[in-house]
């Protein structure tokens, strides 16, 4: 009897390979692709799906989602901006929403490129303003850095890129990249769906936003993509890019969520001491998706600092 057992354990075991289930999830398809709101541009990486929200004049908003949410985690706050007067363009990450998987390595140059192709193609030649929610602000944070003629003010919200290890146990992780590779291989497929079960089963999420999020862990090529971050952008450094902000003088705000679970509150003293010019707040009961669970307080901010002139 034990020797039928052990057929059934190593098909389990092949079936559990972060490889194997990665085989099985669907790719994005012309048919998909129908159906979805926005524009699709052939860039030079690939096939990048985008959206403009807003007047046909105004002034230039772009914004930059992080690695797990897709383009249609900005929509809610877009909207809000758009009804200010803000000519709002969101896309999608390559690998997230309806944008071409695109396998290698995902460091700041990667993403600079599919921004620059994407400016280019859309015709945007003037200052533009810079909107950066997650890891889309360690985006747009070193894109500002390296076209600073070119963004008129750089917004951040809930921005990763500041905060350090806060165990023992992770700080010796990120000293080892090669173990640190092993555990994220098998545990971010786990971790990426427990926070979608729980922090988007809320109520306060908008159902259009938790649709794509489940969408995504079925799609090829965002698990990798989000790997690839994990192992380029993230491991990147970002600190010098904000003394350049403070010296240079761009305009920088920061927004932050008072009951953010995975932005600690030290952020903020850190910002402060990176770019002292940077003007900051808190929204008190905003967690991590501030972006779609308070984009109305998000986008007074914002407005109300543009109506003063910082930028």
């Amino acid at each position: 009897m034990i020797w039928l057992l052990i057929p059934a354990f190593l098909a389990v075991g092949i079936l559990s390979l972060p490889s194997v289930q990665e085989a099985f999830r669907r790719p994005i398809t012309e048919t998909m692709r129908r159906s979805a709101p926005g524009s699709f541009a052939e860039l030079t990486q690939g096939v990048t799906h985008f959206r403009w929200i807003g007047p046909a004049r105004g002034p230039v908003a772009v914004c930059v989602h992080g690695i797990t949410t897709p383009s249609e985690g900005i929509v809610p706050l877009a909207q809000q901006l758009s009804e200010m007067g803000y000519r709002v363009l969101i896309y999608d990450l390559y690998g997230r929403g309806y944008s071409d998987y695109v396998p290698g390595p995902q460091n700041r140059a990667f993403f600079h490129q599919q921004l620059q192709d994407l400016l280019a193609h859309e015709g945007i030649v003037g200052d533009f303003i810079l909107i950066g929610y997650s890891v889309g602000g360690c985006i747009a944070s070193s894109f500002a850095a390296e076209n600073l003629s070119r963004v008129r003010q750089l917004i951040l919200i809930a921005s990763v890129g500041f905060h350090t290890p806060r165990t023992p146990v992770a700080a010796y992780i990120e000293e080892h990249p090669w173990l640190r590779d092993i555990i994220l291989k098998w545990t971010y497929p786990m971790v990426a769906r427990r926070y979608i079960n729980t922090e988007l089963a809320d109520g306060d999420t908008p159902a259009a936003v938790t649709a794509a999020q489940r969408a995504q862990i079925r799609r090829r090529g965002f698990l990798p993509s989000n790997l690839a971050v994990m192992r380029g952008l993230l491991r990147e450094p970002f600190d010098e890019d904000h003394r350049v902000f403070n010296r240079k003088g761009l305009a920088v705000l920061a927004i932050w969520g008072g009951a953010d679970k995975i932005i600690p509150a030290n952020v903020i003293g850190r910002m402060a001491v990176l770019n002292p010019s940077a003007k900051q707040t808190v929204i008190e009961g905003a967690g991590h998706g501030i972006v779609y669970t308070h984009p109305q307080e998000v986008a007074k901010f914002i407005h109300q600092n543009h109506s003063k002139g910082r930028y």
